[in-house]
């Protein structure tokens, strides 16, 4: 089956990289006043260039248009701390090599591109195997793990699975995390991937929630030693916080040592005195007020200050086009967390006994996790970036549009609750290269 669920999501790859080259091809892109990695006017564009920027060039729109700039040249602007660093480090380490092989014929902008978009179709493939395999463990439903691996495939933010944007590999990492407390929960393994989700991604640190459940249920059913847990626990989430500290230490020193001189190229340096940002090396007085906390944390100051991010902050009646684009998943998850959750807690009020029901309701951790993301969407995020947020995040999503699904689809009928959900699903898929590969808001 392995075999097969790859094919199928490296085929739902190609199908997205043909709908943006199609729809990009045939749109002018929208202008618009966002970010705009600079580009270094003294780097000659070879026919590769071209052909890469013509066939791939949708697919760096919105925030990858920062992450392909931190790969290209690294943290140089405050803002671009919000993006946090594991996809482009990666994106960086393996340009470069691409690079140094093909250095007369791409530039590195173009290397960029080009590893970025192959990355994300390679961690696509290995995401929809665990979704598959974790599915099958957790129901023991053939057909049922097939059709979450086909819905995944074919999921509303398809787009951003391809882009080069982070949500693919966190959404690989966060189902590995998943995976791995529903088999053994190895220490060292869960350890170093929630380490890695930490920095991929800023809610990456929601998923030590599941570590914690399935270690004391572990404790519950199998009356395991409770000290001994708590100490793996605590051992389990200071190493996986390493990596994060130490990135939070470098956004500190880049940004608040005044004596720090860092050295930038003057494309980036024109760019920053054009929409005067905060660059690098360069903090004058009364700017970066986040380093002068006690905690000196960038996130939440840079989030609030560029995209006025908050709780309600987005409660604005020009922003209901971003309301409708959420308001698919968001309902969709509402009400299928709450029926779940409603079910539980009424049992677990007439008294059924703890273990059964722990045993029972083997799902509860994700429907718990899906929740709080949920209303954690519509209480303090850009309300459209709900769709991606969630796709990537939890596989409740596609568990619960599986239930939907007949056995055979050739029994789907488009009136029916199944046929509504794979209309949901492809529309998105579509609308979504098309806004997103032309600069529209689908973000």
């Amino acid at each position: 089956m392995s075999e097969k669920v790859t094919k199928l999501a490296l085929a739902s790859r190609v199908i997205v990289v043909v709908l943006q080259l199609v729809t990009n091809t045939a749109l002018p892109d929208h202008k618009n006043d966002v970010f705009r990695a600079p580009i270094d006017a003294t780097q000659k564009r070879t026919w590769l260039d071209k052909s890469i920027d013509f066939t791939l060039g949708g697919f760096r729109h919105w925030d990858g248009e920062y992450f392909l700039h931190i790969a290209e040249y690294g943290y140089t602007y405050e803002n671009t701390l919000a993006f946090y660093p594991l996809y482009p480090v990666i994106v960086e380490t393996l340009a470069k090599m691409l690079h140094y092989l093909m250095e007369d014929f791409m530039t590195m902008r173009s290397c960029c591109l080009v590893v970025a978009v192959l990355l994300n179709m390679l961690l696509f493939c290995k995401a929809a195997n665990i979704l598959y395999v974790m599915t099958q463990r957790i129901f023991n439903d053939l057909n049922k793990s097939w059709n979450v691996a086909l819905l995944f495939c074919f999921n509303p933010a398809s787009i951003f699975f391809s882009a080069a944007y982070s949500e693919t590999l966190f959404c690989l990492i966060s189902f590995y995390i998943m995976l791995e407390c529903c088999m053994e929960i190895r220490f060292v393994r869960t350890t170093l991937a929630l380490a890695l989700n930490i920095v991929a991604r800023s809610n990456g640190l929601v998923n030590f929630g599941f570590p914690v459940y399935f270690l004391l249920r572990k404790c519950i059913l199998k009356q395991t030693n409770l000290l001994a847990t708590c100490l793996k626990l605590v051992t389990c989430l200071l190493v996986a916080l390493i990596p994060w500290t130490f990135f939070n230490f470098f956004a500190f020193r880049q940004y608040c040592y005044t004596e720090n001189h860092v050295n930038h190229t003057q494309a980036v340096v024109n760019y920053a005195k054009e929409k005067l940002y905060v660059l690098a090396g360069q903090r004058f007085e009364q700017q970066s007020p986040w380093c002068d906390n006690t905690l000196p944390f960038p996130y939440s100051y840079i989030q609030s200050h560029y995209w006025q991010v908050g709780f309600l902050k987005y409660y604005e009646f020009k922003q209901l086009p971003n309301f409708i684009l959420a308001l698919p998943i968001l309902l969709f998850l509402c009400w299928h967390c709450f029926i779940y959750l409603r079910h539980f807690l009424m049992k677990f009020i007439t008294k059924y006994p703890l273990t059964h029901l722990i045993k029972e309701y083997k799902t509860l951790p994700f429907v718990i996790h899906s929740s709080f993301l949920t209303l954690f969407c519509i209480f303090f995020v850009h309300i459209q970036i709900s769709t991606r947020l969630l796709c990537s995040a939890t596989p409740t999503l596609y568990w619960f549009a599986a239930d939907y699904m007949p056995k055979s689809l050739d029994k789907l009928k488009l009136k029916s609750k199944a046929g509504m959900i794979f209309v949901w699903f492809g529309s998105y898929v579509i609308m979504g290269a098309t806004m997103f590969s032309n600069n529209l808001p689908w973000t």
